[in-house]
């Protein structure tokens, strides 16, 4: 529970592009004022969102206080997509998570952002037969993705 900022991030970015639902997102919360002797109120308040809309667990996600590196987050959820591709059918899901995912990005992640396109193409013209093969895509992302499971230690 070292760094609460960096995994609201996480959990904001994640729920955002779908790769985590709101009751994670709860979960999360509830999970952390279980385990340290004083919660921040903005995780509280968190917890207490069950019913509320994306925009406002995103809302409140953002308002919790603290540091962390804004590269960090993105290549967490990069990491924790690694874990969902396994075969062609996987990689449509992964691949529309990817492409929401741009959209957060900093600016010191463009090369990330520019992979991300050059993956998202590659699969659509495999997929419609017009260039390229599903199964060389697949090696391609998983290539891709593959190199972000090393900051998974930064996510508990």
């Amino acid at each position: 529970m070292d760094n609460i900022k960096l995994m609201a991030e996480v959990n904001r970015l994640g729920v955002s592009i779908g790769l985590l639902t709101i009751e994670e997102v709860i979960k999360w919360a509830d999970n952390l004022i279980e385990h340290i002797d004083t919660p921040p109120y903005e995780i509280i308040e968190l917890s207490l969102s069950a019913k509320e809309k994306l925009e406002v667990i995103n809302l409140k996600l953002m308002n919790v206080k603290g540091e962390f590196d804004y590269d960090l987050p993105p290549k967490i959820i990069l990491g924790l997509l690694n874990q969902y591709i396994n075969t062609t059918e996987d990689m449509s899901s992964v691949i529309e998570k990817m492409d929401k995912l741009i959209e957060y990005l900093p600016v010191s992640c463009e090369w990330i952002e520019k992979e991300i396109h050059y993956i998202s193409d590659g699969y659509y013209l495999a997929e419609q037969n017009i260039y390229g093969e599903l199964k060389e895509m697949l090696i391609n992302l998983k290539r891709f993705l593959n190199q972000f499971k090393s900051v998974l230690i930064f996510f508990n």
